[in-house]
């Protein structure tokens, strides 16, 4: 049979028999975790006469395909709406009056001596690109960053580690990037270190106001979208496997690109208005 969508749903429109579908197979099937194009003939009447070749036929004219899924946390906080009204709220308070107020999203990140394996053009018919690990042993460095959620200026400083002598630093060099500001809001991750007692004992005599992001919600933190820029730009095949102090050069040298406002980091982001 090769009727397609319009003769197996008839009288149905498509989108009708779009939505008819795509309500059955968005509930995976009793007797196995995925559907597979038997089962869905099975589930579905219409289909009880088609052969295999035609049920993908008309899921392709519906346009339901067969895709490749992809890995999704949920976050489990139950004030997660709550925190995201309270970053939004600051973020109308910056748009008023951007001179007294100030939003900075901020995250860590580690990055490695080894480099990160990715996709990158080659000829058809050669070997694969390579990630060279080298021998001597992994080394790793931390990065703290923090973006202007205005103006796409980028406050990044790299070290050894972050504990909670060095955040106080770094802190602190916030407020002196912004001394005419009245309020910092730094919005952050729940990483413990974070809601170390020290350092909230620090911000309860600094201008940052800490506003702290949903648990396991890394979506709703635009510098993830900024660590990714660093991976695709320096951290991916790069070849400096065996000079450790170049790469950490090469790391400084792209942080130091978004140190003044920066609208195509903001647009990448997903924070520009346009």
């Amino acid at each position: 049979m090769d009727g397609g969508a319009k003769a197996l749903f008839s009288p149905k429109s498509q989108a009708e028999a779009r939505e008819a579908v795509a309500k059955i197979i968005q509930v995976a099937p009793q007797e196995r975790s995925r559907w597979s194009l038997a089962s869905i003939r099975q589930a579905i009447h219409e289909f009880k006469t088609c052969t295999l070749a035609c049920v993908w036929k008309t899921l392709q004219r519906l346009g339901l395909v067969y895709k490749r899924g992809r890995e999704y946390v949920h976050s489990p906080d139950s004030a997660y709406e709550l925190k995201l009204a309270y970053i939004a709220a600051a973020q109308q308070q910056v748009l008023a009056a951007p001179e007294q107020f100030v939003l900075l999203y901020q995250d860590e990140l580690t990055y490695y001596r080894r480099p990160t394996l990715a996709r990158a053009y080659a000829p058809r018919s050669s070997k694969e690109p390579k990630a060279t690990l080298g021998h001597s042993s992994n080394k790793k460095r931390r990065v703290a960053g923090s973006l202007n959620s205005l103006t796409g200026q980028f406050h990044a400083q790299q070290l050894q580690r972050f504990g909670v002598s060095q955040l106080r630093r770094y802190y602190q060099q916030l407020e002196a990037a912004y001394p005419d500001a009245q309020t910092i809001y730094l919005v952050q991750d729940n990483w413990p270190v974070h809601r170390h007692p020290d350092l909230l004992t620090f911000f309860q005599t600094s201008r940052i106001v800490p506003l702290w992001l949903p648990t396991y919600a890394p979506w709703t933190n635009p510098v993830e979208k900024v660590w990714l820029r660093l991976k695709q730009e320096v951290l991916h095949l790069h070849p400096f496997v065996d000079d450790w102090h170049t790469l950490q050069t090469t790391v400084q040298t792209w942080l130091d690109r978004w140190t003044q406002p920066a609208t195509d980091l903001l647009r990448f982001v997903g924070l520009s208005p346009s």
